[in-house]
C-alpha cells in the first residue's frame, strides 16, 4: 500500500485488503476518517469545480473506485492497483462493525430504499442505528440532530456526487469516527437495482450497465466516458 499523486490527488492504492485494513486501522485509533471513492464521474468534476477539489484533497483516503483509474494508472504511470470499490468497501466495513460492535447510520437516497437497506443489513447483522432520505431541504435539521443524538461509528452517505461529498464536508463537526460517499450502494444492498452482472465487470463496462438502467437520468455518463479517455490518452490525467 502506499499514496501517490495522481493528477494533483494523494490516491491510495495497492492491495485492497491492506487498504481497507489501514481505514479500519485509523478508526480504531481514534482518527476522524474521510474517505472518497475516486471514479472518472468525481475526477472530472475535480478538474472544473475548485470548491469541489477542495473537499476531495481533505479526504484522508482517497481510494481507486472506478476502473478507468486503475487504467490510468497503469497506462500513464505504470503503477498497478487494485480496483477498491465503494461499494464493496462500505460491505467489508459493515462487517467489521460487527466484529467491533460500531453502530452505523445511513443517509440518501429515497425513504423506501434506504429503508430497505437498512433492514436487509440489519437482518445480517449490523448494527444500524437510525437512517434518513436524501431529500431534506438546508433548513430540516432532523437527520443533523438525530446523528448528533446517536454517535454512529460508521456514516454512509448516499446522495450522489458532488453532494454527498460536500455534505459530509460541510457537517464533519458531527459525531462520527468515518464519514464515507457511496453514491447509488443503498439502491444495489436494498435490491431496488442489481449490480453489473461479472461481465461488465470484467469488460470495465460497469458505467455502461448502470446508464441502460437509468439512460435519462444518467444520460452525461457517455459524455464523462469519452472525456476522460480522451484526457487519458493525451496524457492529461496521469
Amino acid at each position: 500500500m502506499e499514496v501517490v499523486n495522481f493528477s494533483q490527488l494523494k490516491l491510495t492504492i495497492g492491495k485492497e485488503e491492506e487498504v481497507r485494513k489501514k481505514i479500519v486501522k485509523s478508526i480504531n485509533d481514534g482518527q476522524k476518517t474521510f474517505v472518497v471513492t475516486l471514479n472518472a464521474s468525481i475526477l472530472l468534476r475535480t478538474l472544473k469545480d475548485s470548491y469541489y477539489r477542495k473537499i476531495v484533497e481533505k479526504a484522508n483516503y482517497i481510494i481507486p473506485d472506478g476502473s478507468g483509474i486503475v487504467w490510468a494508472l497503469k497506462r500513464n504511470r505504470n503503477i498497478l492497483t487494485d480496483r477498491i470499490t465503494g461499494i464493496d468497501t462500505m460491505l467489508y466495513l459493515c462487517r467489521k462493525a460487527k466484529e467491533y460492535n460500531w453502530k452505523v447510520y445511513l443517509l440518501g437516497s429515497r425513504t423506501k430504499v434506504v429503508e430497505e437497506a437498512a433492514k436487509r443489513l440489519r437482518e445480517e447483522g449490523v448494527n444500524i442505528v437510525g437512517y434518513y432520505h436524501g431529500y431534506f431541504s438546508e433548513n430540516d435539521f432532523t437527520p443533523l440532530e438525530e446523528i448528533e443524538a446517536l454517535k454512529p461509528e460508521l456514516l454512509f452517505v448516499g446522495m450522489g456526487v458532488p453532494k454527498q461529498e460536500e455534505w459530509i464536508y460541510n457537517n464533519f463537526f458531527l459525531p462520527f469516527k468515518l464519514a464515507m460517499g457511496v453514491g447509488g450502494s443503498f439502491d444495489v444492498i436494498s435490491g431496488t437495482k442489481k449490480r453489473a452482472p461479472s461481465f461488465f465487470q470484467k469488460m470495465k463496462l460497469e458505467w455502461f450497465y448502470r446508464w441502460l438502467q437509468s439512460p435519462i437520468k444518467k444520460r452525461h455518463i457517455p459524455i464523462e466516458i469519452i472525456k476522460y479517455t480522451f484526457l487519458v490518452l493525451r496524457g492529461k490525467i496521469r
